[in-house]
């Protein structure tokens, strides 16, 4: 094992609001607040790297570098810095899970910015405050109870009264409660364009009846008891939780808008998407 002595220093709060920009948050940020920011992700980047180092020495116990176990910014040098100084079993970073870190934290930053941004409209307020954080900050420690109860596949299989058991309605499958600020920000990050209203509104809905469909579908496969086709449903809410499939519904629409020479994206580039593809 290498000995670490150096302490790598975290993000400087200026670069992090700067950063937060660029992803489409508009909103002033106060000094406090980007203070904090650092902090949590701070944070959440040793959670990151702890997870990662597991799941890297789990598919090779000879490995002395860190890795991106999927394969799959914010300062490179700083992330992999402070990724160094959290590492246990291992004596080096490498690339590939920096940059992996990197986006894993910006999408953090994003969805916590966004519903502290959500707060701060609530306010009538055009800077994020610390209350607005420390109202989305609440909101995230729910979210994430939340899902802690769900259970994993092998544990659905032992639970007596199976369909009666499982929830997984459109108002709650993943707590994900989206907003259309939240829509609107992922749009600005992903396309760095802008959305209608009749737009947002039509994605909300299908984004709900895509999650009930799901929810039948689940039902439908536990009294078949088909662990195959258990595993594609379990697949798509996941996608479903993580946002993954509204990105993707943001991504065609935006070339949609594109190849028709429009600056936003408007309901007909949106309900030309199949939700179910």
């Amino acid at each position: 094992m290498v000995l670490r002595l150096s302490m790598a220093k975290p993000w400087a709060p200026s670069h992090v609001s700067e950063v937060a920009k660029g992803m489409g948050i508009e909103k002033r940020i106060s000094g406090d607040v980007k203070k904090t920011l650092v902090e949590m992700l701070n944070l959440e980047l040793k959670k990151i790297t702890i997870n990662m180092e597991k799941e890297t020495i789990m598919n090779d116990s000879e490995r002395k570098t860190l890795a991106d176990s999927e394969r799959t910014r914010l300062s490179y040098s700083r992330t992999r810095g402070l990724m160094v100084d959290y590492i246990q079993k291992l004596d080096s970073v490498g690339s590939s899970a920096v940059v992996s870190a990197n986006e894993s934290l910006e999408e953090y930053l994003l969805m916590i910015l966004s519903y502290a941004s959500d707060s701060a409209d609530s306010d009538k307020m055009n800077t994020i405050m610390e209350r607005h954080l420390k109202s989305a900050i609440i909101f995230l420690n729910e979210k994430e109870t939340g899902s802690q109860n769900k259970n994993t596949e092998e544990e659905l299989s032992n639970i007596p009264n199976l369909s009666q058991n499982i929830e997984l309605s459109g108002s709650k499958i993943g707590q994900a409660n989206l907003t259309k600020g939240n829509i609107r920000a992922m749009v600005r990050s992903i396309a760095g364009m802008k959305i209608e209203e009749d737009a947002l509104e039509d994605l909300l809905l299908v984004y709900y009846d895509h999650a009930a469909h799901l929810q039948e579908e689940f039902q439908n496969i536990i009294s078949k008891g088909s662990k195959a086709e258990l595993e594609i449903n379990m697949e798509r809410s996941r996608t479903l939780m993580m946002l993954g499939w509204l990105r993707r519904m943001l991504k065609q629409a935006a070339i949609t808008a594109n190849n028709d020479g429009s600056t936003k994206i408007m309901l007909k580039h949106v309900i030309r998407i199949d939700p179910w593809d």
